[in-house]
């Protein structure tokens, strides 16, 4: 299976640490950020991916090469415009030959297994499967309403009468005909244009729980708590 680690945003949240590097080479505990997500990859058995790149996306070419010291094969989608997480999966369509393919932000550390992530996408055989994780209360994070055996019945209100408040973890697994609800050619959310499009349509989309570290580094309270969580040692992944 292929993967794609979107790594084209700009950052702002992140700044003045993005105004040199962008955020994908942003150290953790010494480590460029993105290289999380491919040691996760790796892992589980993933070795070809795709990276779209714009704002200082040499410096994240530059670093990771073609991926080889990974053990790994990178490829790269060069945006001139930022496409938005939408756009930038539409564009990098012909790298997944039509297959069942994995996504993921590359601002997130989380340590899911993906090997089981795709079991229960496949036993569920649904569209796509995104994986959440319970929506604390006040939370600012879009709820994700799950219910019964994962299913998702909407995005963007909360439900309790009919299922759990989930937040989306920045990873998911999409089936090739995902890809015909975002448009061509043009910058696209991959929430608005596409999950939420095909949930009105009546598509199957499900959620696969997760409870394990996550860390969504978007902005620099979340960025200084991940170091603090990795260099005292609070947090083991196990694909470091």
């Amino acid at each position: 299976m292929k993967a794609m680690i979107l790594a084209a945003g700009l950052g702002t949240r992140l700044r003045p640490l993005t105004n040199t590097t962008p955020k994908a080479l942003i150290l953790v505990n010494g480590r460029p950020l993105i290289v999380y997500s491919l040691k996760l990859l790796k892992k589980h058995g993933i070795t070809e991916v795709l990276i779209n790149l714009h704002h200082l996306g040499e410096l994240i070419q530059k670093e990771l090469g073609d991926g080889r010291k990974f053990g790994m094969k990178i490829s790269y989608s060069w945006e001139p415009k930022v496409m938005g997480t939408g756009g930038g999966v539409k564009k990098g369509e012909p790298f997944f030959e039509g297959k069942t393919f994995l996504v993921l932000n590359s601002d997130i550390l989380i340590d899911v297994n993906f090997k089981n992530l795709v079991n229960f996408h496949r036993r569920k055989k649904g569209l796509a499967t995104m994986v959440v994780r319970p929506r604390e209360k006040d939370s600012p994070h879009t709820p994700i309403v799950v219910g019964r055996g994962g299913k998702i019945l909407g995005i963007g209100n909360e439900n309790p009468g009919k299922g759990e408040n989930m937040i989306y973890t920045g990873a998911q697994v999409l089936e090739p005909h995902f890809l015909r609800y975002l448009p061509e050619n043009q910058e696209s959310c991959i929430i608005r244009q596409g999950y939420q499009p095909a949930i009105v349509a009546g598509e199957k989309i499900f959620g696969f729980p997760y409870e394990g570290y996550w860390n969504d580094l978007g902005t620099l309270e979340s960025y200084r708590r991940a170091e603090h969580d990795l260099i005292q040692g609070r947090v083991k992944l196990s694909f470091v």
